[in-house]
């Protein structure tokens, strides 16, 4: 387990063992949006034929993480699901992850705070790791199971899939130096207010997540945006002095994963070669409330795995 004296010195507070992602088939039927109108209870909106669950997605993506990490499913001490989108709240869709891949009975619970629901989550799990723990699975997901339109409301398209990483004590300089999450709990406002207080909150905490990991931006290789808020994070990225070119952002593709997108993009720059072994990336994302997180850390080569329905791909 890392020391304090090593954190000091800018070295990795834990591993990522092993990063998965679970994206549903392009045929998979969508869930029926339903209005206020339609509305005739939970059980309602979670029928097979309303889609593809969160604990289904979230579950895909833990069993890719699982075959290409280095991890005995009996070491997972903790699990925690990032989401907007559960299907029901009781039980957690961590929980119901837990029984469906028959992990450990273990602390298992479901972390809701918007946009920035996963990197909330790993700023949890990253502590529990430094504390000991022998491996923290982290997923993301997101389904478009529970939306419904409100009379007088338009609905947004969200998007399905789930991210998973499994945490696990450094071993070398590679993994998350360090990570942060905050919010406001009087906001400014709406509007322009408003989004100069997730600026606000944004700048600070990439900031603080920079100083924490003893890095400056000049050393960061790529930035992972906010996916559903291109012009915070191109607002921050001019404050910053950052080059559009070292930030990755993708509205039209990550945009609606919500919680989902941090992780699926940190795969897919893994995947392409963008983001190599020994580089470093700053993850931020924003959302309502306002929140806000960040995370900063060093590829240390992981296994990443893709999984679909009877397909999975491997690197």
């Amino acid at each position: 387990m890392p020391s304090l004296a090593q954190a000091r010195r800018g070295l990795a507070l834990g591993a990522i063992a092993g990063l998965g992602i679970y994206r549903p088939p392009a045929g998979a039927q969508p869930a029926r949006r339903v209005t206020g109108a339609d509305l005739r209870g939970v059980a309602y909106r979670v029928q097979p034929d309303q889609g593809v669950s969160t604990p289904a997605l979230a579950a895909g993506a833990a069993r890719a993480a699982l075959r290409v990490a280095d991890v005995r499913p009996s070491d997972i001490e903790m699990i925690i699901v990032g989401t907007t989108t559960p299907d029901v709240l009781w039980p957690a869709t961590a929980c119901l992850v837990q029984t469906e891949l028959k992990l450990p009975m273990v602390a298992s619970f479901d972390l809701y705070a918007a946009e920035t629901s996963v990197l909330a989550a790993l700023n949890v799990g990253i502590r529990y790791v430094t504390a000991g723990a022998r491996a923290v699975l982290l997923i993301g997901a997101e389904s478009d199971n529970q939306l419904v339109d409100l009379p007088g409301q338009g609905g947004r398209v969200h998007s399905r899939g789930a991210a998973a990483v499994l945490l696990t004590p450094a071993g070398d300089d590679g993994g998350v130096l360090s990570t942060t999450a905050g919010g406001a709990a009087q906001p400014d406002g709406n509007g322009d207010a408003q989004d100069r207080t997730v600026l606000r909150g944004l700048t600070e905490a990439a900031a603080e997540c920079l100083q924490k990991a003893h890095l400056a931006i000049s050393e960061i290789d790529v930035v992972i945006g906010e996916q559903s808020a291109p012009e915070i994070t191109q607002a921050w990225s001019r404050l910053a002095g950052v080059a559009s070119s070292r930030i990755l952002l993708d509205e039209a593709r990550y945009g609606s994963l919500l919680s989902a997108a941090p992780l699926t993009a940190l795969y897919d720059a893994v995947q392409s070669g963008r983001l190599q072994k020994g580089m470093t990336a700053l993850v931020l994302a924003c959302g309502s409330g306002p929140t806000w997180a960040a995370a900063c850390l060093r590829w240390g080569g992981g296994g990443i795995a893709e999984a679909s329905p009877g397909v999975e791909r491997r690197a």
